[in-house]
């Protein structure tokens, strides 16, 4: 076995690990700003939210809403702020896949192309459930 081969690759490894982690977390920040606004058909209400669907600002363009019925303007607003989140979700998972695909090629040309692969699983695995996270909390780690 050559030992010198094996670290020259375990530092590319590394650096290629530490590389992707740097990017995922600019995403992360980059995500961490990102907003939608939808504005209904009516043009009566907009509603702007961040990442993770929180809902950040709810603007009234007219007065209609103070005549309409409750549930009635309860549809509208819910109707602009799911909109407003399907399309920042829409916009995240654009901005993540294409790292979710770079960091699940490294992983498994470590696992299976690698003598490190055993070494490196617990640390791959954890590269992993940190991924999962940011995409299940749509990039909000925070």
């Amino acid at each position: 076995m050559n030992f010198g081969n094996l670290q020259a690759q375990l530092d590319e490894t590394l650096a290629e690990l530490n590389k992707q982690r740097e990017e995922l977390q600019r995403v992360e920040d980059d995500l961490a700003k990102k907003t939608a606004s939808v504005r209904s058909k009516d043009r009566m209400v907009t509603a702007t939210v961040r990442v993770g669907g929180e809902l950040s600002k709810l603007e009234f363009h007219d007065d209609r809403y103070r005549s309409m019925p409750r549930a009635e303007l309860a549809a509208a607003i819910v109707k602009v702020v799911t909109e407003a989140q399907q399309q920042l979700q829409s916009e995240v998972n654009e901005t993540i896949q294409p790292h979710l695909g770079d960091t699940a090629e490294l992983r498994k040309q470590f696992r299976d192309e690698s003598p490190w692969g055993d070494f490196l699983a617990p640390l791959l695995d954890m590269q992993q459930e940190a991924a999962s996270w940011l995409k299940g909390s749509n990039g909000n780690g925070r």
